[in-house]
């Protein structure tokens, strides 16, 4: 075999012979899974027989590639592994084996599934590092020259040594989800798949729902961030996403008419404030259109002329008289005494009544003021305009940190922007400069249904990109917390999926339904997976597999409180108190008014004296200067002169 494909059946590797063949298992006996410990060759470990460890199993010109599910010993064995004097006795334990695909040793190619079974006698060899590396790196990839684009993002559970990298085809050929519970690494593992991303020619945008990807840095990339608040980086560009970038569903579901009266209304207000546009000359003064006992025959003619404005869903209109203009649109259509006037105003104004109220209010709100009153800022759809003309830029950033989750703001704005991407695509933009994109926190987005019976709105963007984005160069990468919340269809779509820490039943359910490489033995595992560990399934992946993310560079700002930093409460100490172990200060001397210097770098004058830390070193610290000592920072807080006391407070 090739110093890439090391010959998979090495003596030194041998752990059992197979006693039973089964459709899609076989039974083994692994005598070394009795021994008290696993060994080593070559600098590689060989277990021996633990659950979850990779082994070929011979058969003529192929190789069966399996999973250890489980070990035991025969039941009349049992009892003999208990401690007591003497001799330890044989063991002869026995294990099921998993089989997932076939390797063909001679042109040397993967094939899910088994082609041909095992006989009984066929020897079971642990498989080497390298050849499970294969299996996802090499076997895929549609050539071998070292210029081929591959991103370097993980490496083998039980060998650090071990990298694994997937191309990109392999992983977002057909949209990829990254998916587990809180605390499992979903972040990091989006955040180092950016960063290798980077390294190549790639277009990247990523939606980040919580602002925790501000760390990511380089002259390629840029970060714009949509509404008024903390803005990280300081780099970062405020935008706007104004109104008239919506369409009318979109406003919809901002406004969530109710009932059979405000959805017609709120539409025909919208239709008027566009007439306005066009003809301002029927504007009141106010900026509305006012129908009531007025003349129908100039008002329908300027419709009529105007139809193909005012129905377009994408065309202006001024936002702040909407709630006025829905009141002048709650008249009756006749005039009681003539046909050609509009009539007075109706009882469906106080149907009305709560819908102009919340349009009031939403509009006049300082928190939709990227919206309604978006002023001077660039817009959200400008910044990818320029960021995909300019060759110069891989990644944008798109914090929605500050975009309000009330009125279904956050949903509305995430799901216009996917609208204009799926836009683009359509046009043929991205065929030959292929854009991902990341969804963080998916399951806000996706798919989501806003209305009653009367009047629905479904937000269906990053849905229809799933289900037809593919094929104009479009394909997403989701991650979420909860894969039961995205829709099936939609999860579905995707060809690859990165399985961190899943807990919860349903959302097992969900994963294995949405992925056929995946069966309920290999489920079995996510519960177990540590942090940063991912089953990798995939439609270009052989075999389900577990491997450990490495650590991004850039780490998403995603931790949760630190309560030991919080919670704690300063400690105050005197020559008595020390030396002290939880702060490592030695001793403390020299009261007296001095200059120090401050962790920003400034120096200052006040209070101070000479602190002596663990590792011999002496500082000279006043209140605000910081100490590091038994590897915690600590925040200098008051000197007591006096006392010759020296209170601290916790920092990290």
């Amino acid at each position: 075999m090739s110093e890439s494909l090391p010959h998979p059946f090495d003596n030194q590797r041998y752990m059992g012979t197979v006693t039973q063949v089964g459709p899609s298992s076989v039974r083994a006996n692994l005598p070394l899974a009795g021994s008290t410990g696993s060994r080593l060759h070559h600098g590689h470990r060989i277990a021996g027989g633990e659950v979850g460890e990779f082994v070929v199993i011979e058969c003529d010109e192929l190789a069966i590639f399996g999973r250890v599910l489980d070990v035991r010993l025969p039941e009349k064995e049992r009892l003999t592994v208990e401690p007591s004097l003497g001799a330890r006795e044989e063991l002869h334990p026995v294990g099921t084996i998993q089989l997932l695909a076939t390797l063909d040793l001679s042109r040397k190619t993967i094939t899910p599934g088994i082609g041909r079974h095992p006989r009984l006698g066929s020897r079971v060899y642990s498989a080497h590092p390298r050849t499970v590396r294969w299996m996802i790196s090499d076997a895929a990839r549609k050539n071998t020259a070292e210029t081929s684009v591959s991103l370097d993002v993980a490496c083998l559970t039980d060998d650090p040594s071990v990298s694994i990298s997937v191309t990109p085809e392999q992983l977002f050929g057909r949209h990829c989800a990254v998916l587990g519970t809180t605390g499992g690494g979903k972040s990091w593992t989006v955040a180092r798949i950016i960063e290798q991303a980077l390294r190549f020619n790639s277009k990247l945008i990523i939606l980040d729902a919580t602002g925790e990807f501000w760390k990511l840095d380089g002259d390629c990339i840029s970060h714009i961030t949509l509404g008024e608040g903390p803005r990280l980086p300081d780099e970062a560009t405020e935008v706007s996403f104004p109104h008239c970038d919506l369409i009318e569903s979109d406003l919809f579901a901002l406004f969530r008419p109710s009932g059979q009266s405000q959805g017609p209304k709120l539409r025909e207000a919208i239709r008027s404030l566009r007439l306005l546009q066009k003809v301002p000359t029927l504007d009141d003064g106010n900026g509305n259109l006012v129908k009531r006992n007025q003349k129908r025959r100039p008002i329908e003619a300027a419709f009529a002329l105007h139809s193909e404005y005012v129905e377009s869903a994408r065309s202006f209109f001024a936002a702040s008289p909407l709630a006025k203009q829905i009141r002048e649109e709650c008249i009756w259509p006749f005039d009681r005494n003539s046909e050609d006037f509009y009539g007075g105003l109706s009882q469906e104004e106080g149907y009305c009544l709560t819908l102009m109220m919340r349009v009031e209010s939403i509009v006049e709100s300082a928190d939709y003021a990227c919206v309604f009153a978006p002023g001077e800022l660039p817009t959200v759809c400008q910044a990818i305009d320029e960021f995909l003309s300019d060759t110069a830029k891989s990644l944008l950033r798109i914090s929605l940190q500050n975009v309000p989750f009330g009125n279904n703001a956050r949903e509305v704005v995430a799901n216009a922007i996917g609208r204009i991407l799926l836009d683009k695509a359509r046009e043929g933009m991205f065929r030959e400069q292929p854009l991902v994109v990341f969804l963080d926190e998916a399951h806000q987005f996706l798919n989501r249904t806003i209305g009653d019976e009367h009047l629905k709105v479904e937000l269906e963007s990053f849905g229809l990109i799933a289900k037809e984005g593919r094929k104009y160069g479009l394909t997403i990468c989701i991650a979420t917390q909860r894969p039961r919340d995205i829709p099936q269809d939609v999860l579905s779509q995707m060809g690859t999926l990165l399985v961190h820490r899943l807990i919860n039943d349903r959302d097992r359910e969900v994963v294995e339904r949405a992925a056929g490489e995946i069966d309920r033995s290999a489920a079995e595992f996510l519960p177990t997976l540590g942090p940063g560990e991912a089953v990798i399934i995939g439609v270009d992946i052989p075999v389900p597999m577990a491997i450990q993310v490495q650590t991004p560079d850039a780490k998403p700002d995603s931790r949760g409180p630190d309560y030991q930093v919080y919670w704690s409460l300063p400690v105050t100490l005197t020559a008595d108190d020390l030396p002290d172990a939880e702060t490592g200060i030695q001793a403390v001397t020299a009261f007296g008014i001095a200059e120090y210097e401050l962790p920003d770098g400034e120096t200052t004058e006040g209070m101070t004296c000479d602190v002596s830390l663990e590792d011999g070193s002496e500082i000279t610290v006043g209140e605000g200067a910081v100490v590091r000592g038994c590897r915690i920072a600590w925040e200098i807080i008051q000197i007591d002169e006096d006392d010759e006391a020296l209170t601290l407070r916790r920092l990290e």
